[in-house]
């Protein structure tokens, strides 16, 4: 794979195991590897960059962040990009959502500094948040907010349901948002046109010196298909939901339980 200079990664069901775990030592190690044969690595996440920087404090190599979908850039620690939904936007589709949906197990907002949580989820444990705080009045939250995150993993809604949900949504709000289902039975509703493609052609092409057509990615869900589409080579990880699969250009040989993301990054960037 010469001609690529940028491997992008999911993390949620593609670097993380089902358990929400990684083999840190090995990951480490393949960075600095590939950091020595000049590629960049960055994560292509639609978590917040408050939960990614949790996530990969062992990992100090780790320093560009696609988050929110592509709704925020981070190099170094330091937003270079960003795009939010207005006061207005948020309360309408609240309102949708209280009107239309099933009570969804959780609602909350990814904020610059922290997750914002609607109030009557305060007593639900939310260790996947490291940061947050609840809110009870949306005119009240005053923070730049991403992204508005809907779940039913309680209940463990079909995917087919939820996607009719995230269908509802663009429908219903076609110049205003972008949902997208986030796997793990949720649902990430952004600013319209915000995806993980543009995110990484962002930071690809205006920061890093190079262009999507160099770039590897690899991902396990719907939020993954543009991301995988647009760059020069797209892997779906053997667990991805059948609709990344049907545009991946390859698959990984093992899942996420069986770290098969690094082990398709080493065959094919470090011990080739």
């Amino acid at each position: 794979m010469g001609k690529y200079r940028f491997i992008a990664i999911d993390v949620d069901g593609t670097l993380l195991d089902d358990n929400d775990r990684f083999d840190v030592n090995r990951l480490n190690k393949d960075i600095e590897l590939l950091e020595q044969q000049n590629y960049h690595f960055i994560i292509a996440s639609g978590n917040s960059h408050d939960s990614l920087s949790t996530i990969f404090r062992p990992c100090p190599l780790v320093k560009e962040f696609v988050a929110e979908n592509g709704g925020r850039l981070i190099i170094n620690g330091k937003s270079i990009y960003g795009k939010t939904h207005s006061i207005t936007t948020l309360q309408q589709l609240y309102s949708f959502i209280e009107n239309t949906f099933p009570i969804p197990d959780i609602l909350s907002l990814s904020g610059e500094t922290q997750t914002i949580i609607a109030e009557q989820y305060r007593n639900i444990p939310v260790p996947f948040y490291p940061h947050h705080t609840y809110f009870s009045d949306l005119q009240k939250v005053t923070e730049p907010i991403y992204n508005l995150n809907i779940g039913w993993a309680k209940r463990k809604l079909p995917q087919t349901i939820i996607q009719e949900y995230v269908n509802q949504l663009n429908r219903q709000f076609p110049d205003l948002i972008q949902a997208t289902y986030s796997g793990a039975y949720g649902i990430d509703i952004l600013p319209q046109g915000v995806n993980k493609a543009l995110g990484l052609k962002i930071l690809v092409e205006e920061y890093l010196g190079g262009t999507l057509d160099q770039v590897v990615a690899f991902g396990d869900t719907s939020n993954d298909i543009e991301m995988l589409l647009e760059v020069g080579y797209g892997y779906a990880m053997k667990n991805a939901t059948d609709d990344l699969l049907k545009v991946a250009d390859k698959v990984t040989k093992f899942d996420n339980n069986h770290s098969g993301l690094l082990f398709e990054i080493e065959r094919q960037f470090i011990h080739r």
